[in-house]
């Protein structure tokens, strides 16, 4: 067994060890709609990973084109996934248009004699830009993805300078005709993903944890206000708040909760209204 397919065999484990537990987490919220996304994004790229160690057995064409393309896909639905984060509306236009772009230029390379650099140098281009376009996405949206130096931002953005930095490297080996560089550039890329894998769903997982957890904390404290003692007028029915002033009802519980109030005339004030004599026309 060489090292390349050592290699993808530790990512297809730890892809799919963080696919599961982003799957499990997903179906624990039932929150269909962002964490669907993050799922979906890591099985998809574990799938790219097994392509990578099959390519051997495949045939060339599919073998250059349907495991690149496979990243394409998952980098696309990272973006996907940053975006329903923040409740921006999803860009499938613009990403079908990513991938449909990236897979001619894959079929491109089938066809043109070029050193494998230059395919290095537009894979590079695509997913990076992608990396960024998310880390961008994500700082609209809770602190918890983007401020801490291990939030979710932070690994697309080092996955963004890690493909600029191998796009640079990649242009002076092909420059100067380095092979041996240029491949043991390959087996860094293929590395990285590992890490970039772990760092983004560690993070994500702990950002929404933290977000899971503000959200228990405000439900506690409006439970805490809903079941203690109200301090309530006797006869205007006003509520006196923390800060001494007497307040409608429906005026505190909006402070204090969530709750809405509609309102309505119950059956013995309609009664009442009923035989209340109607008013004197005025002469």
């Amino acid at each position: 067994m060489n090292q390349e397919t050592v290699t993808y065999l530790t990512s297809i484990i730890i892809g799919a060890i963080l696919a599961s537990l982003a799957t499990h987490y997903w179906r624990e919220r039932r929150q269909s709609g962002v964490l669907a996304c993050w799922a979906v994004a890591a099985w998809v790229l574990t799938v790219a990973d097994v392509l990578f160690a099959a390519r051997p057995l495949l045939p060339h064409a599919l073998g250059r084109l349907l495991p690149t393309l496979c990243v394409t896909i998952g980098q696309a639905v990272l973006l996907l996934g940053a975006q329903r984060t923040v409740g921006m509306a999803p860009r499938w236009r613009w990403l079908g248009a990513v991938v449909a772009v990236h897979a001619a230029g894959l079929v491109g390379f089938l066809f043109v004699e070029s050193p494998s650099n230059f395919r290095m140098v537009f894979n590079g281009l695509v997913w990076g830009s992608l990396s960024v376009a998310s880390a961008l996405c994500l700082r609209r949206g809770a602190g918890y993805f983007w401020q801490s130096m291990f939030s979710p931002a932070t690994a697309f953005l080092a996955h963004a300078v890690f493909h600029a930095v191998r796009i640079g490297l990649a242009l002076v080996f092909a420059a100067y005709g380095w092979k041996t560089a240029s491949a043991s550039l390959q087996v860094l890329g293929d590395l990285e993903v590992s890490f970039f894998m772990v760092a983004l769903f560690v993070g994500l997982l702990i950002a929404h944890l933290k977000l899971r957890h503000e959200e228990l904390m405000r439900a506690q404290v409006e439970v805490e206000t809903l079941t203690g003692l109200l301090p309530i007028c006797a006869w205007c029915k006003k509520v006196r708040d923390d800060d001494g002033y007497w307040r409608q009802v429906e005026e505190y519980f909006a402070r204090h909760s969530r709750l809405k109030f509609t309102h309505g005339v119950c059956v013995d004030c309609m009664d009442k209204l009923k035989e209340e004599p109607e008013p004197a026309p005025r002469r």
